[in-house]
């Protein structure tokens, strides 16, 4: 199980964000704002469906009872969508077939990670399933636009950048994202109570956040630690 821990990790928005932000940076050192741009528009509207997914079951209980799908899996569209293109620009200068290759792992690698949301209990198959193939969809987006570029330079910038960002940028509490989602979800709701999957139905009592009453903001949110 702590395998599968540890890969589920690869897909938390502290490695997966850093290298997201990595590959615009690199992009834009290349000379390749367009691209960059089109890199961050892909990669935000696909993680803008998947919070969205994740408020309409926490606000208004919308998803699939019969599926057990409550929102589509965010490190499983974050690590589909990153890993195939940044291995994918590594490779670009080296024949087509190895680039294809790269490409191909790093979509194992996003479904792998995808799979691990499943073994250690986070997501059901169909909302692990449906991150990753949104995540998938992103990255060959990004990939069939990037075909026309030939402006990169070597790939080593880019793992000199993303180590740089996974050190620099500050770290994401987990509880502090769910929080958001959670306080997000009750203020566009009006609800006081958050839709739960035993049942699938509202929770018998009002929402109450998971730290002392002296450390809540705004109504909904914690200040970690």
């Amino acid at each position: 199980m702590n395998w599968w821990q540890h890969l589920t990790d690869l897909g938390s928005l502290n490695v997966t964000a850093p290298i997201a932000v990595g590959i615009a940076a690199w992009l834009g050192v290349a000379h390749c704002v367009r691209l960059a741009g089109y890199w961050i528009a892909v990669f935000l509207a696909a993680m803008a469906l998947v919070v969205a997914s994740k408020l309409a079951f926490l606000g208004w209980g919308i998803g699939s009872q019969a599926l057990d799908f409550a929102g589509l899996s965010g490190h499983a569209a974050r690590a589909a969508a990153v890993f195939p293109v940044a291995i994918g620009l590594l490779l670009h200068r080296q024949k087509p077939r190895l680039r294809n290759q790269g490409v191909l792992a790093g979509a194992l690698l996003g479904a792998a990670i995808a799979a691990s949301r499943v073994v250690v209990g986070a997501h059901s198959v169909a909302e692990a399933l449906s991150g990753c193939l949104l995540g998938l969809a992103a990255a060959l987006l990004f990939i069939a636009r990037a075909r026309s570029a030939v402006n990169f330079r070597p790939g080593p910038i880019l793992v000199a950048i993303t180590l740089s960002l996974m050190l620099l940028l500050p770290k994401i509490d987990p509880r502090m994202s769910q929080q958001w989602l959670v306080a997000a979800a009750l203020t566009l709701s009006g609800n006081d109570r958050v839709w739960q999957r035993p049942g699938w139905q509202l929770a018998p009592a009002p929402y109450i956040p998971p730290c002392a009453p002296e450390k809540v903001r705004w109504t909904w949110l914690c200040t970690w630690p």
